[in-house]
């Protein structure tokens, strides 16, 4: 730990220690461990960490696309999708009446009941960066959820104190979410999420997937660390099995919600022959992602049977939505429920599991500055931390989130609040500022210890200086190289 961003390099000697490069030049000569490519002594850091992430991101993005119903199967798919509607049981577990406090501490007690403490031994992973998803699903099935995870990555010589695991842990949904995967899309709706692809092929290699991330799921809450993936909160309402309506729609499809309230609102004025002169059909025609149309049916003879009730194709319409996403969602409620029990997850509404899971979705920078440490030097009114709360004050609401981070692996506030972060083993660790000198005439960098919350800032001179520095994070995203 301790080691300056934006990157650790080991050079292998006769005594086996770490030699850390200049901050302006790399060692003698590094390769990328993605591509290989050669870097000489000439290159600047910023050229090699600049390159590191764009190639990694590329490797990232490498995972085969998933595989997808074609049109021609869409009377396979129509058949799934009637069955899985089916399937679906609204969950009327009679919810306690508890404040949402004491529903966390259940969660929490259930958890330290059933974790094996990290004095008792850990588990391990080891990766290849360029096939991160697929070793991660192969080698996670092999490991002990209910204990301490670590990361290593092969070819990198580190110590995962924590760090390391939520870099990963972050990686691996930026992946899963990816485009080219295509195991989610954006919906359209007005708030941005993703939604589960309608259009996945019902394989085990597509399954495999939402097994994968109900174990995450699992471990988030087990850590206590937060979801780097947006999920539409239909996605929530059914994994909790709560009873989907009319407004849900407006979660998938915002503009097919909208011309169906509006068919609602006509009909009450009152002309019965309102419906049958819209000639609609109980059928929808789709597009999937490469723009092929997939023509489907609510009900058995759906393209032959005319609505004449837009309560009746609503209610169709609603079930049709279920059976498309309830194969893939089964799977991860199924996998959560394997190791925390139902009674416990089901006692909390859609909304409150969103938010143990996802954090708070607005960063308050004030908030952040109350609950923030110093170490000497720096003090709330040293001129270097006044530069920095102003200059944080001016970034947007991404820009804050990647200064996050890259200071705590996650780009989201935890649902207490910066009060309550905590280190990898859950104990409370407040974000800290620290000073490291500052080198006149080279290059330097701020350097984060996500392990414990902790970003170290050079003694700049220059109000410029700091705003470079950090605008380097918050644009690039920088995440993984040089943290602990």
């Amino acid at each position: 730990m301790g080691d300056d961003f934006p990157i650790k390099i080991i050079k292998e000697n006769k005594t086996n220690k770490e030699v850390i490069h200049p901050k302006n030049s790399i060692v003698e000569q590094m390769s990328c461990p993605f591509c290989k490519k050669i870097f000489k002594s000439s290159a600047t850091i910023k050229e090699f960490n600049i390159h590191i992430k764009r190639c990694g991101v590329l490797f990232i993005q490498i995972n085969k696309e998933c595989e997808l119903f074609p049109p021609s199967q869409d009377y396979e798919l129509n058949n799934f999708i009637y069955i899985y509607s089916e399937q679906y049981k609204v969950n009327y577990y009679n919810k306690t009446q508890d404040t949402f406090d004491q529903k966390i501490e259940k969660l929490k007690n259930y958890i330290k009941s059933v974790k094996i403490p990290w004095e008792n031994g850990s588990c391990k992973l080891d990766l290849n960066r360029n096939d991160l998803l697929k070793e991660s699903m192969k080698q996670i099935k092999k490991v002990d959820l209910y204990k301490e995870l670590k990361i290593n990555f092969i070819g990198e010589v580190s110590y995962d104190a924590g760090g390391i695991f939520r870099e990963w842990f972050t990686t691996i949904f930026q992946t899963l979410e990816s485009e080219k995967l295509k195991l989610f899309l954006v919906s359209d709706t007005n708030e941005f999420s993703y939604i589960i692809n309608p259009f996945l092929s019902h394989k085990n290699d597509n399954f495999e997937y939402f097994t994968f991330i109900g174990q995450l799921i699992v471990k988030a809450l087990f850590e206590n660390i937060t979801v780097n993936i947006c999920f539409n909160k239909l996605i929530y309402k059914m994994i909790l099995q709560e009873e989907i309506n009319f407004k849900d729609l407006v979660f998938i499809d915002n503009p097919l919600y909208t011309s169906l309230n509006n068919l609602k609102q006509n009909e009450l004025l009152g002309d019965p022959n309102f419906i049958k002169d819209l000639a609609m059909y109980y059928s929808v025609e789709i597009k999937d992602v490469y723009n092929h149309i997939h023509s489907l049916e609510l009900q058995k003879k759906g393209r032959e049977t005319q609505v004449l009730d837009i309560d009746d194709f609503i209610q169709k319409r609603i079930k049709f939505m279920i059976g498309i996403y309830e194969p893939f969602i089964k799977i991860i409620r199924e996998t959560i429920y394997s190791y925390i029990p139902q009674n416990i997850i089901s006692n909390f509404t859609s909304d409150e599991f969103e938010l143990i899971l996802n954090g708070r979705p607005f960063i308050d920078v004030e908030e952040w500055k109350i609950f923030t440490d110093y170490k000497a030097p720096y003090n709330a009114n040293h001129y270097l931390i006044i530069w920095f709360w102003e200059i944080l004050s001016e970034l947007s609401q991404k820009e804050l989130s990647n200064l996050l981070l890259f200071t705590t692996g996650s780009g989201r506030v935890p649902l207490g609040g910066f009060s309550v972060l905590e280190s990898n083993r859950g104990n409370i660790a407040r974000f800290t500022i620290e000073s490291i000198p500052y080198i006149k005439g080279k290059k330097n960098f701020i350097k984060a210890h996500t392990c414990f919350n902790r970003l170290d800032i050079p003694l700049f001179l220059l109000k410029n200086d700091l705003i470079e520095a950090i605008k380097f994070v918050t644009n690039n995203e920088i995440l993984g190289f040089g943290i602990d």
